[in-house]
């Protein structure tokens, strides 16, 4: 009783779906098929590699001379296809399992699996990363709302994760009690002077009015010149993030006490940032934001004027006709 080989390749070895098919020419062009076959054999012999590729395991197929046929190119003519059968399956085993398989194809199928395994690993890796990364931005995105700082929605990771460390550390803009200090914006500051000379003359001439110079000096230092004017800031486009300080917290808190800070400040980042206008100052900008927003408030919660009273008129000049009492 003769014992067949095992498999010479894993049951799991799936290449459906991966239509290539490597083919080694040289190997081809110098085996005993391309020598010694007729030209119906080599023929269908091509055509069975073709069709163990795509079985399950990868390289072989099924012991039925109906399904050997039609994968052969015989269809259904069974008698035809016996005829050149020893031809055609030359390279192809019967193993344990009741299947042939043929060695060369299942390397090829072996080294295809494994680049299948291989990258299906990356892309399973990949999706893992970024559905990490994906839950880390909803978690930093919610941690900087909270705190009043707005980022926009394709704001980079790296930044993002920038704001959020120095969030955590106490060193966000949020958190921040410091003064801020503006460059190009020096005042003008008077020019004093620091002498504590104590001349008596008398003299009524312009030499007179002058301070007597040190003899010790050669080449007295002359009086600092005058500082430049200040000039005029440029206007830029909305910062990008637009940082809520803690001044500006502290002032919304004291001044628009009705208006939500971070959902108003949304509302003004995304309004500016779809503008794509320009200002100089835009913590001033914001501040305009946030008191018009809290006149709208003041006027929603105002009650209405009583039954047969007139609505005040704000334009009315009537006041300065009235007699003062």
């Amino acid at each position: 009783m003769t014992i067949k080989p095992e498999p010479p390749i894993a049951p799991d070895v799936d290449l459906r779906g991966m239509p290539f098919m490597p083919l080694d020419v040289n190997r081809l062009r110098d085996s005993d098929l391309a020598i010694e076959a007729t030209g119906e054999e080599f023929r269908a012999a091509v055509l069975l590699w073709c069709a163990s590729w795509n079985q399950v395991p990868a390289g072989s197929l099924p012991n039925s001379d109906t399904a050997l046929a039609a994968y052969a190119g015989f269809g259904r003519d069974v008698k035809g296809w016996k005829k050149i059968k020893d031809g055609a399956m030359r390279g192809f085993v019967e193993c344990a399992d009741g299947r042939f398989y043929h060695s060369v194809v299942t390397e090829k199928a072996m080294d295809a699996w494994a680049e299948r395994v291989e990258y299906r690993e990356v892309k399973d890796n990949e999706k893992a990363r970024k559905q990490r990364e994906r839950d880390d931005r909803k978690r930093m995105f919610e941690d900087l709302r909270q705190a009043g700082i707005v980022l926009p929605w394709n704001v980079p990771t790296s930044e993002l994760r920038s704001q959020h460390f120095a969030l955590t550390e106490g060193k966000a803009g949020v958190t921040s009690h410091k003064p801020v200090t503006v460059t190009g914006h020096a005042p003008d500051t008077a020019k004093t002077g620091t002498g504590t000379g104590t001349g008596t003359g008398t003299g009524t001439g312009i030499k007179d009015q002058e301070p007597p110079l040190s003899p010790l000096v050669e080449n007295p230092t002359p009086p600092p010149a005058p500082a430049p004017a200040p000039k005029a800031k440029r206007k830029s486009s909305l910062p990008e993030p637009f940082n809520v300080t803690g001044d500006m917290r502290k002032w919304a808190s004291d001044r628009t006490p009705a208006v939500h800070l971070v959902n108003e400040t949304e509302k003004f980042v995304n309004y500016w940032r779809g503008n794509g206008g320009t200002k100089a100052d835009w913590t001033a900008t914001w501040r305009t934001w946030f008191l018009k927003a809290q006149d709208d408030a003041n006027r929603r919660m105002s009650p209405p004027p009583a039954s047969g009273q007139q609505p005040l008129d704000m334009a009315s000049t009537a006041w300065a006709k009235e007699p003062i009492l």
